[in-house]
């Protein structure tokens, strides 16, 4: 019996990452909205399949998924007042108005949010952690330009890895229940990126860096279209 594809060792290996948030900090920014790894208070190890699985309505509930509802709660907890404050303070108009939008759906959430926990008889916090507290007292540091800037790259940076995070959850959970919220969860997390990324703020350096892979095909080369490929289905004829 054949071993698995490298490719496939690699997914696996990256999903499990994402779902313990065991990755290295990604990202090159410095102090006005460096990338710096998500810490969970209150969330307990995050695990496999099996680590600290217990019964809960739909299925077994790992650590995974309570560290991933425990996440979105205290990203509400420092979300929404940052942007609150930027909805009065940001230098342009669309950080102003983009911001106070992610607030006031980050409020309309976290009540589906605690339903949710409720629901999964998961504990959760009631404040930010102390990274995120030190987000927010680097943002109202700031003014101006600088304000928007660090604020919107914070906020990005928090969002993109969460939104990762789900996608883990989504794809691996044990539980009905959590694999339906996941879905939701990501069209939230979607929207939140799109209302970041309309602010013109976000640039290549206010992102992550994307993960290493193997077996990717090499760049083209520079100035010539590769040929489209042949339909699936003429490949697949006669097959």
């Amino acid at each position: 019996m054949r071993g698995p594809r490298p490719a496939t060792v690699a997914a696996c290996a990256l999903a499990a990452a994402l779902l313990v948030g065991g990755c290295e900090p990604m990202g090159r920014q410095g102090t006005d909205g460096g990338v710096q790894q998500v810490q969970a208070t209150g969330g307990g190890a995050a695990g496999g399949a099996g680590e600290g699985a217990a019964p809960a309505d739909g299925g077994l509930l790992t650590s995974a998924d309570r560290l991933l509802l425990v996440q979105l709660r205290q990203a509400a907890l420092w979300e929404i007042p940052v942007g609150r404050a930027a909805a009065r303070r940001g230098s342009q108009g669309a950080t102003r108005k983009n911001l106070g939008q992610i607030a006031t759906r980050h409020i309309r959430f976290d009540a589906v949010n605690r339903a949710m926990a409720a629901k999964l008889n998961v504990a959760l916090p009631n404040s930010p952690d102390a990274e995120q507290q030190s987000w927010m007292s680097e943002i109202t540091g700031k003014s101006g330009t600088d304000y928007d800037k660090t604020a919107v790259a914070r906020m990005r940076t928090a969002q993109g890895l969460l939104y990762a995070r789900t996608a883990a959850v989504r794809a691996s959970t044990r539980n009905t229940t959590m694999r339906q919220y996941a879905q939701q969860v990501e069209a939230f997390l979607n929207g939140q990126l799109k209302l970041l990324e309309a602010t013109g703020f976000v640039t290549v350096d206010t992102l992550p860096d994307p993960p290493t892979v193997t077996e990717a095909p090499p760049p083209g080369v520079p100035g010539r279209r590769a040929s489209p490929a042949p339909a699936a289905t003429s490949v697949l004829a006669g097959r």
